[in-house]
């Protein structure tokens, strides 16, 4: 639910649009409860990119509308499993831009978070 406060962290929306911009917050591998999902790199990203999907599809978008996005990872070393499950929720779409960044501390030592921007205006 776009520029609604999520019902476990109350002090942030998932998802704020500006225009035709949406701005999507950090989504990690943590459930409704706060607890950590999956035990590998490759379960931890699926859990998140479907939460991001969730959120597009909220809001009418898909990956497809992704324009950028910034991930974290807790450890460098993770980064082609990320790649390899990354992949899958890109089905042939352009791909965003990215940053990956090396984190070496993210909430509950979870092993990845990623946020986005997504345009919902017309394509140019």
């Amino acid at each position: 639910m776009a520029d609604q406060p999520t019902a476990s962290e109350p002090f942030y929306s998932t998802t704020r649009r500006a225009g035709d911009t949406l701005y999507l917050s950090g989504f990690g591998p943590v459930d409704a409860h706060l607890d950590v999902v999956g035990d590998n790199i490759a379960e931890q990203t699926r859990f998140t990119m479907a939460a991001m999907q969730r959120a597009l599809h909220d809001v009418g978008a898909t990956t497809a509308n992704l324009v950028r996005v910034n991930v974290f990872l807790l450890d460098m070393a993770d980064r082609d499993g990320f790649n390899e499950t990354y992949m899958e929720f890109f089905d042939g779409c352009p791909m965003p831009t990215r940053r990956l960044i090396g984190a070496g501390d993210l909430y509950k030592k979870i092993l990845v978070e990623i946020d986005g921007v997504a345009w919902m205006g017309e394509s140019s």
